[in-house]
C-alpha cells in the first residue's frame, strides 16, 4: 500500500518524539506540519515552546491565540509581555512578506505617535510596576516546585506520552494560573526515557542528580518502572504511575505508587469477566516476553483457577512467534477466547492476524490495548478491507476510563483537552492526571518545609501523605472518582470493559465492580447464590449497564420564582439482563415518585431489551440568580432506578446519541423542523446529557451488622438544558425608565446654584423612584440572600443621585457664602463626572458580561 502523505498531526507528533534529542528537527518538522496546514493550532504552541527568540515565540503564541481561544495560551502570551514580534526560520515563508513602504508622515502625524508611543510606555510601565508588585508580595517569587515527568516521547508508547506530557502541562499551567501550590510556581520537568528500561535507569539518575524533585510521575511501560524504581527507593523519591501495571513494581517498593488498577485487580477482573460474564471453561494468554505480560499471565491464571477455569499463555516477542501463536490459536478445534497482553501496537498486528485466518472466539485485551487509538486503528483497516466488524466484532478490552461514562469533572476535563488539542485524550492523560493530583495533594497534607533546605524530609513526608490515602474514608477527590491505595500502592478502582459500536467504544452491557456487603450474612448468601464472585478475599458483583438516550420535544413554562417548568421528551433504555433496569422514578420531578408510565414501544430479541417512553409533567430544579439578568439557567430531568444500587445497574449515554451532532439535541423529537425551548424571553444554547453517581454515606438503618456500614449509592442519568436569557429586549423593557431617570437628574447639575430646592428635590426624587423601579425589575426573581448583577447597577445611580444631591446642597453654599469660582468649578467637575461615572458602569457591565 503507498506510504500516505504526512498530516500536521502526525508531522507534529513525530517533532515532539525528537524534540528532546534533537530540537533543531523538531523545529523542522513543525515548519513542515504548518506548511501542511497552516491553521494547526498545536503546531504553533509546540514551535513557541522550542523557540528560543522572546519575538518568535509572541509570534507563534499570537498565531495560535488568533486560532483557539485558549486561555493557556492567552497567559503564556501574556507572560512575555510587549516587544517585537517574527516568524521563525521554519515559518518565515508562511506568512505574508512585509508591505512597501507609506508616503512620509507629516511632523503633525509624528507628534501624535509620538504621544501614542509616550501613552503606551507610562501604561507598560504601571503594568511592569503591578506585575512586579503581585511577585513581591504574591509569593511567586519563592523557590519553585518541581514535578518530574518520566514518559516514553519516542519508542512504541510515544503517543500516549504525549497525551500524559499534554494533560501534565495543562494541569500545572491551571495550577500556576490559581497562585501555584503554597505560593510556589509549579515547574514541570520532563524526561524522555525512550520506552527503554536501560535508558529508564540513567533517566531516574538524572532526577535524582539535579535534586529539584519533589515527586515523580511515570513511568509509562512496565519494564521502564521496574528499571527505574530501585534508584527512586535508594534517593527517597516518591514516583507514581500512571499505567505500568506491573504488580511487581509497587510490591517491592514502598515508594512507588499507581493512579490506576494494577495487574493484580485487573487479572482478577479479565478472569471473572471470561468466566462469569462470556461463560467460558478456559482461555489463553498470548503475552509480550516482558514485566507487563508475565505478570498479567500470573495474575489471570491465578484467579480463572479459583472460579474453577484454566488458562495457557503462550509468549510472544517477534513476528515470528507472533506467526506461530496465531496458527495455534486457529487450529485449536476449541471455541475458547484469547486474552491479549501485550502493547498497543502488537495487539493491534494480533487481533487483525487472528480474525483474517478465521478465528472467531471473543478477544479480550489489558489495558494497554483498551485505547481509542487501536480502535479507530482497526475501524479504518476494517473499511480498507470493506467488511465492517471484520475485527471490532467480539472484542472486549478492559480500561480505566469509558468514555460514555464520563461525568462532572472528567467530563469537562475531557472536553478542555479536546477543545486545546484538537482531539480526545486517551485514558493515560487521565491516569497522569489524577497522578499529579495526588502528588499536589500530598504536598498541601504533608507539613511541608519547601525552602529546599529539608529536601529529603519532604520527600518523605510526600511518600508518607501518599500511603495515608489508605481507604474509602480518607480517599481522595480524583478525576474519576474517590482514589485510596490499596496496602501495596495501588489505586483501588475497578476495571470496565469497553466493546465496539462500529464507530466508537462503548461500554460492555454487563460491568463488574467491587462488591462491599452490608453485612457478612449478605456476603455468604451472594456468594451461595453466585451474585456475588469471590477470587481470594476480593469480592465482585456483575452491574447492569443501560444505555440511555432522551430526546426532547418541548420544554416551556418556566416559572422562575419557584424553579419549575414543563419539559415533554421521549426516554429509551437498551439493556441485557431482567426488566429491573427500567425500574426508574424522576427525582427531580414536582409529581412526587414520577415513573415513566408503560411504554410506547416494548422489544425483548435473544437477552437484549429496548424499552421507548414519552414523559410529559413539570420538573423543578434550584435557579442560580447571581447574574441576572445576564443569567444562564439549567433545566434539567434527572433519572434513577428506583431499589438497584449503582453497584448494580448504571446508566450511561446511547450510542445513537452519541452520533449526533450537538445542535441536533436541541431539535423537538416531533418536529425536527422546531426547537426544544417554548421560553419567552429565553432561548436553549445547549443540551448535555451525563451520568453521576449519588447517595448517602450511611446505610439509612438498613444495615444488620453495624461493623460494615457503607451507604447505599444509585447511578443517576440527567438531561441537562442549558437556556440563556434573551437580554436586549428584557433591558430595554426594563431600563429605559431609568435612563430616564439618569437623564433627568443629570439635568439637575444644569440648575442654577439658587435654585438649589429644585436639583435636590429631583434627587431625592430619582432616588425614591430607582428604588420602586428595582422592586419591580426583581419581583419575578425568588427570594435569596445575595445581590444579583442587576440590582449593582441600580445602588451606583442610587448613590450617583445621592452625590448629586450633595452638589446641589454644596453649590448653594458657595453661593451663598459669595464663593462664585468654586461653585463654578464644583459645577464643571459634577457636569463631567456624571457621564464619566455612567460609562464606568456601563463598561463594567460589558467587560464582566458581554
Amino acid at each position: 500500500m503507498p506510504d500516505l502523505p504526512a498530516t500536521a498531526s502526525a508531522l507534529t507528533h513525530e517533532a515532539l518524539r525528537a524534540r528532546e534529542s534533537d530540537p533543531a528537527r523538531a523545529r523542522e518538522l513543525l515548519g513542515r506540519a504548518l506548511a501542511v496546514d497552516i491553521d494547526y493550532e498545536p503546531a504553533w504552541r509546540w514551535l513557541a515552546e522550542l523557540a528560543e527568540d522572546p519575538a518568535e515565540r509572541r509570534f507563534c503564541l499570537d498565531k495560535a491565540r488568533k486560532l483557539v481561544a485558549d486561555p493557556d495560551t492567552a497567559r503564556s502570551r501574556a507572560a512575555l509581555g510587549g516587544g517585537p514580534s517574527r516568524p521563525p526560520a521554519e515559518a518565515a515563508d508562511l506568512v505574508d512578506p512585509p508591505r512597501p513602504p507609506t508616503t512620509p508622515t507629516t511632523p503633525r502625524e509624528r507628534r501624535r505617535r509620538r504621544l501614542r508611543v509616550v501613552a503606551v510606555g507610562v501604561v507598560g510601565a504601571l503594568l511592569l510596576a503591578v506585575t512586579a508588585a503581585w511577585t513581591t508580595w504574591g509569593g511567586t517569587g519563592a523557590e519553585p516546585l518541581h514535578v518530574a515527568l518520566a514518559v516514553s516521547l519516542s519508542g512504541e508508547a510515544a503517543e500516549q506520552s504525549a497525551h500524559v506530557e499534554r494533560s501534565l502541562r495543562m494541569r500545572v499551567e491551571e495550577l500556576n494560573a490559581r497562585g501555584g501550590v503554597e505560593g510556589r510556581r509549579v515547574v514541570l520537568d520532563v524526561h524522555d526515557d525512550e520506552g527503554r528500561p536501560e535508558r529508564a535507569r540513567e533517566v531516574a539518575e538524572e532526577i535524582v542528580r539535579d535534586g529539584r524533585a519533589l515527586f515523580v510521575v511515570g513511568h509509562a511501560t512496565s519494564d521502564t518502572a521496574v528499571a527505574a524504581s530501585p534508584v527512586y527507593r535508594e534517593a527517597g523519591i516518591a514516583a507514581i504511575t500512571p499505567s505500568a501495571g506491573s504488580t511487581r513494581l509497587t510490591d517491592d517498593s514502598d515508594w512507588y505508587f499507581r493512579s490506576m488498577f494494577g495487574n493484580r485487580t485487573q487479572g482478577d477482573f479479565l478472569a471473572a469477566y471470561a468466566a462469569k460474564v462470556l461463560g467460558v471453561p478456559s482461555a489463553t494468554v498470548v503475552h509480550d516476553d516482558d514485566e507487563y505480560g508475565q505478570s498479567v499471565l500470573e495474575s489471570f491464571s491465578g484467579g480463572l483457577r479459583v472460579l474453577g477455569a484454566s488458562a495457557e499463555g503462550i509468549a510472544v516477542r517477534d513476528d515470528a512467534t507472533v506467526d506461530e501463536a496465531v496458527r495455534r490459536l486457529t487450529a485449536s478445534p476449541t471455541d475458547e477466547p484469547v486474552v491479549l497482553a501485550m502493547t498497543e501496537k502488537r495487539g493491534l498486528h494480533v487481533v487483525e492476524r487472528l480474525r483474517e485466518n478465521g478465528f472467531t472466539a471473543p478477544i479480550l485485551g489489558t489495558a494497554s490495548m483498551g485505547t481509542k487509538a487501536l480502535h479507530r486503528a482497526l475501524v479504518r483497516d476494517e473499511r480498507e478491507r470493506g467488511r465492517p466488524g471484520l475485527f471490532t466484532s467480539g472484542l472486549h478490552l478492559a480500561t480505566p476510563l469509558s468514555p460514555d461514562s464520563l461525568s462532572g469533572q472528567a467530563l469537562t476535563w475531557s472536553q478542555d483537552f479536546e477543545q486545546r488539542y484538537g482531539e480526545l485524550p486517551l485514558w493515560p492523560a487521565a491516569t497522569a492526571r489524577q497522578a499529579i493530583d495526588i502528588g499536589v495533594h500530598a504536598v498541601l497534607t504533608g507539613d511541608l518545609d519547601l525552602t529546599g533546605a529539608h529536601r529529603a524530609d519532604d520527600r518523605r513526608r510526600v511518600r508518607d501523605a501518599m500511603a495515608a490515602l489508605k481507604n474509602r474514608e480518607n480517599a481522595f477527590p480524583a478525576l474519576l472518582g474517590p482514589l485510596y491505595f490499596s496496602a501495596a500502592g495501588s489505586a483501588q478502582m475497578p476495571v470496565s470493559f469497553v466493546v465496539s459500536d462500529g464507530t466508537r467504544l462503548v461500554s460492555a452491557p454487563v460491568q463488574l465492580t467491587a462488591y462491599e456487603p452490608q453485612s457478612d450474612r449478605a456476603l455468604r448468601e451472594g456468594v451461595a447464590s453466585g451474585a456475588v464472585i469471590a477470587i481470594g478475599d476480593r469480592h465482585l458483583t456483575r452491574r447492569q449497564v443501560v444505555a440511555t438516550g432522551v430526546n426532547l420535544n418541548e420544554v416551556r413554562d418556566l416559572d422562575t420564582r419557584d424553579g419549575t417548568y414543563f419539559a415533554d421528551f421521549f426516554l429509551w433504555l437498551k439493556y441485557d439482563g431482567d426488566h429491573s433496569a427500567s425500574d426508574l422514578s424522576f427525582v427531580n420531578s414536582v409529581k412526587p415518585d414520577l415513573k415513566p408510565g408503560p411504554p410506547l414501544r416494548d422489544v425483548t430479541e435473544n437477552g437484549h431489551t429496548y424499552r421507548l417512553y414519552r414523559v410529559a409533567d413539570r420538573f423543578k430544579n434550584g435557579l442560580e440568580f447571581h447574574d441576572f439578568p445576564f443569567d444562564e439557567q439549567v433545566l434539567d430531568v434527572r433519572l434513577q432506578n428506583r431499589t438497584r444500587t449503582a453497584d448494580e445497574v448504571t446508566y450511561v449515554t446511547d450510542k445513537e446519541i452519541l452520533n449526533q451532532a450537538p445542535d441536533a439535541y436541541l431539535r423537538s423529537g416531533t418536529d425536527a423542523d422546531a426547537g426544544i425551548d417554548n421560553l419567552p424571553n429565553w432561548f436553549a444554547s445547549s443540551v448535555n446529557f451525563t451520568q453521576r453517581t449519588v447517595g448517602s454515606s450511611d446505610a439509612l438503618g438498613g444495615n444488620d451488622d453495624t461493623s460494615a456500614v457503607t451507604g447505599i449509592y444509585y447511578s443517576q442519568y440527567t438531561a441537562d438544558v442549558v437556556i440563556t436569557r434573551d437580554v436586549l429586549p428584557f433591558l430595554v423593557k426594563n431600563l429605559l425608565p431609568l435612563v430616564l431617570l439618569i437623564g433627568v437628574t443629570y439635568l439637575s447639575l444644569f440648575f442654577k446654584a439658587s435654585d438649589g430646592a429644585a436639583p435636590v428635590s429631583m434627587g431625592v426624587t430619582a432616588i425614591l423612584s430607582t428604588a420602586v423601579l428595582l422592586n419591580n425589575v426583581t419581583s419575578q426573581l425568588p427570594s435569596v440572600s445575595y445581590t444579583v448583577a442587576l440590582e449593582w447597577g441600580y445602588y451606583a445611580f442610587i448613590l450617583l443621585a445621592a452625590v448629586c444631591v450633595l452638589v446641589a446642597m454644596l453649590r448653594k453654599r458657595y453661593a451663598n457664602r459669595g464663593r462664585g469660582r468654586s461653585e463654578e468649578k464644583l459645577a464643571r467637575f459634577a457636569r463631567v463626572a456624571y457621564p464619566v461615572y455612567i460609562l464606568a458602569i456601563v463598561l463594567g457591565y460589558l467587560v464582566a458580561y458581554a
